[in-house]
């Protein structure tokens, strides 16, 4: 074999198959390092600190990770803080309500399953509110018109008294069933006892269905009223609602535990118009229950100037056992136009738990022909039926009840002074 042929033979037999080989080999390496080789990814749409008020809450933490993650909680935070829930890209923690003065953390760790990689975060829960009501309206440019609480002067008094102390800060005590001959004229409706939790002196509201049965100012037909209101005078405009004015409503009432309302209407406070487009009422806290004492519930219910502007129940489902033999304070903020504000944030006292806090805009909180809206107080409920005769009682399973008032105040802002009527 010549040279030249020992050449091509070689190539042939030795280096091609060796070349062959080789590029094999090195297809089958990489595919195997591509499938062994993840690299991890793990992130949080939140780095450091979560900052939670003090009320029960929960919250969702984002995660973005390609491999299955488990959550871990500081061991020493299991009794107020806790997983919810998860999906493939979502945490839900739950906190339970702090009760301490002080505020208090808990460490979160998301671990990836498969690697050595993890990211972690604070919990931060806020101590209990200290004051009842966070929110200062003096400090918020509004100013005090008038405030009113009890007074032992009035211990043993009746009716008539009652409604002369009131009527030195702006109130009055006029619609109730002592004010008709026709009537319970002879019932009490009206105390004023001295109460240990707050220290002072409240007002106690009673209104009766058997075997007395209390009217409405004379009128047994289909509804009873016991009820406190703002005065309407030139005089007392300064606690009235009048055109474009901003008010601030604060006091405190207690239910006391057993308290039965009805699928017919409770209102115990209306905003409510004095002129003008009067029937219903703006504003209502209302009572509600079915007829066999079962599903009893705290209200807020809107009534705009025309059926199109109403916002109905704003506020629905809140337990009346929240309030039961509890005082708690009211907080209630409204700007009277017609595309107006309101908010209303009501604190149990005992434990400074939030019970409502709820605001709007753009709501309609005027009435047509109107110069005033009063602020009412009381027990105002329906018996469920028109009576068909004097003998006859409710349908809707009410029976007597009473409720307690106290440590009112009143505020004002952009006040109106000479308010005119305006529709």
């Amino acid at each position: 074999m010549n040279k030249k042929h020992s050449i091509i033979f070689f190539v042939i037999v030795y280096l091609i198959p060796l070349l062959g080989y080789s590029c094999n080999t090195k297809e089958v390496n990489v595919d195997n390092e591509e499938e062994q080789t993840v690299t991890p990814v793990l992130t949080l749409n939140i780095k450091g600190d979560v900052q939670i008020e003090s009320e029960a809450s929960e919250f969702i933490v984002t995660i973005h990770s390609n491999s299955a993650w488990t959550a871990q909680i500081e061991q020493e935070a299991a009794a107020w803080l806790s997983e919810k829930a998860t999906t493939r890209e979502s945490l839900i923690l739950s906190a339970k309500a702090n009760s301490l003065d002080e505020s208090r953390s808990a460490l979160v760790t998301i671990k990836m399953n498969k690697f050595d990689k993890f990211e972690t975060f604070r919990v931060i829960q806020k101590g209990k509110i200290n004051n009842p009501v966070s929110d200062d309206p003096i400090a918020l440019g509004y100013t005090l018109q008038s405030s009113m609480q009890g007074s032992s002067s009035l211990t043993d008094k009746d009716y008539t008294q009652i409604h002369n102390y009131m009527r030195q800060y702006g109130w009055d005590y006029s619609e109730h069933p002592n004010s008709s001959d026709l009537d319970h004229k002879d019932g009490t409706h009206c105390l004023n006892i001295y109460d240990e939790t707050l220290k002072q002196h409240v007002f106690q509201f009673i209104s009766h269905v058997n075997p007395f049965l209390d009217g409405d100012r004379g009128k047994l037909e289909d509804r009873q009223r016991n009820e406190m209101k703002s005065q309407t005078s030139s005089s007392w405009y300064k606690i009235n609602g009048n055109w474009d004015e901003r008010q601030w409503l604060e006091w405190k009432f207690k239910i006391p535990k057993g308290f039965r309302p009805s699928t017919s209407f409770c209102h115990i406070h209306q905003l409510k118009a004095q002129e003008g487009n009067n029937g219903s009422p703006l504003i209502t806290i209302t009572l509600r229950g079915s007829n066999d004492g079962t599903n009893r519930r705290v209200q807020v219910i809107h009534t705009g100037d025309v059926s199109a502007t109403n916002k109905g129940t704003l506020v629905d489902n809140i337990p009346m056992e929240e309030f039961e033999d509890e005082w708690v304070q009211v907080q209630e903020e409204v700007h009277y136009t017609h595309n107006g504000f309101f908010r209303i944030k009501i604190i149990r006292i005992r434990d400074n738990k939030v019970l409502i806090d709820y605001s709007i805009n753009n709501i309609d909180l005027w009435r047509k022909g109107a110069t005033n809206i009063r602020n009412k107080f009381g027990i105002y409920r329906s018996y469920g039926k028109t009576l068909s005769d004097p003998n006859d009682r409710p349908s809707n399973g009410i029976k007597d009840e009473s409720l307690l008032l106290g440590d009112f105040y009143l505020y004002e802002k952009n006040t109106n002074p000479t308010p005119q009527p305006y529709d």
